[in-house]
């Protein structure tokens, strides 16, 4: 059915009328036969809805049509293969219509790629993998940027060969790969290398900090899964407000975005440095009663834990300066903001999380989104 669908998109491009018809046939039929994937099925005819009501025509049709690929990927890294032939396909074919520049094509396709990739990793159904594609494909389209092919080509290269390496190394599973290898070439296109650095910087001092005395961590029952392996949830919950920042920055070039990215990756490290050797501590205590509770208890602060925020804050302060990313006198703004994001991280953690309103991902993003919404504040005030 979603096939029949999918090649409908081939018979008028910019008209809808005919493929609506042809998707709200095929749902009455999935349904009444018990269609497996009715419900993408459903989900593609409300996206064909919304394209005639005014959304893009390329974030329904695109997705719909690139969901083909479901069944031929077999493993992760050949879904790159599958669905970087179908975006690039129909995005070109689409493109006889529209006349769009060649290079967004390109970059539009590689998102898509990636998005629908990084979906498979986690063995998601058609379903989800339609709803990532299009949320994407909407999110790109409205940031819509054009750069040259060999920035295209470097963005990539530079970011799926060191997610390829953090594989290898076990620093991350296959959806780690395909998160970590999306987020670092919407990070390069929409700003340069130096955004990018910070961002590995990172990944790479919590990587380290995480195998900081693992085998106690391990004894105590605390340590992180599988060595520490970084997972999607992990990479986006400690990413997207970074990424989302580094995108407004590539779009309105405002030194306020630049502070907004560097003060959500400071706390990303701040709590990573936290959580990793405060969980080594002897004493730790409920940030909301200080009651002594057991390392790695969430919402546990320790001495060592605290010290270790702000190192982590500071460090990712002063090498944003270094990069030319932050003024000089916003070094102190931006530890700060990373220091504050690590403590709403933990008071999060022991109130929200510990009733299991969110998970540690959800804390982690709310944290790293607040202390970047804090910084956009402080500068708008300033301005």
């Amino acid at each position: 059915m979603l096939e029949i669908l999918s090649l409908s998109m081939l018979i008028s491009p910019l008209s809808l009328d005919l493929t609506i018809l042809i998707s709200t046939a095929l749902c009455l039929i999935s349904y009444f036969r018990k269609y497996e994937h009715t419900d993408a099925l459903i989900l593609s005819t409300v996206l064909l809805f919304l394209s005639k009501l005014g959304m893009s025509i390329v974030v329904s049709s695109a997705s719909i049509f690139i969901v083909l690929g479901h069944r031929f990927v077999k493993n992760t890294l050949q879904s790159l293969l599958v669905y970087f032939i179908l975006s690039i396909s129909y995005l070109t074919y689409l493109n006889h219509f529209l006349h769009w520049d060649w290079n967004y094509i390109l970059l539009l396709s590689l998102f898509a790629t990636l998005s629908a990739s990084l979906m498979e990793s986690i063995r998601s159904n058609p379903l989800l993998i339609l709803l990532g594609l299009s949320t994407s494909l909407a999110v790109f389209h409205v940031y819509a940027l054009s750069v040259p092919f060999w920035q295209i080509f470097l963005a990539f290269a530079i970011s799926f060969i060191l997610s390829l390496i953090a594989l290898k190394v076990r620093i991350a599973d296959e959806s780690g790969l395909m998160s970590a290898t999306l987020i670092g070439v919407v990070t390069i296109v929409y700003t340069d290398l130096r955004f990018f650095i910070l961002l590995i910087t990172f990944y790479i001092i919590g990587s380290a900090v995480t195998k900081f005395k693992y085998d106690l961590k391990l004894k105590r029952g605390i340590a992180e899964h599988e060595g520490g392996a970084r997972g999607f949830a992990n990479v986006f919950s400690n990413s997207l407000p970074a990424l989302f920042f580094a995108m407004n920055y590539g779009i309105f070039k405002m030194d306020a975005f630049a502070l907004a990215f560097t003060s959500s990756i400071a706390t990303a490290l701040g709590d990573t440095m936290a959580s990793e050797i405060g969980k080594t501590a002897d004493k730790v205590y409920l940030i909301t009663n200080f009651k002594r509770v057991d390392p790695g208890e969430s919402g546990g602060i320790s001495f060592i834990g605290e010290v270790s925020a702000l190192l982590g804050s500071l460090i990712v302060s002063s090498f944003a300066f270094i990069l030319g990313i932050l003024k000089l006198d916003w070094i102190l703004i931006s530890t700060f903001l990373g220091f504050l994001g690590v403590h709403i991280d933990s008071i999060l953690g022991a109130t929200l999380e510990r009733k299991g309103f969110l998970n540690n991902a959800g804390v982690n993003l709310i944290a790293t989104l607040s202390s970047g919404l804090l910084a956009l504040a402080i500068q708008t005030q300033s301005y």
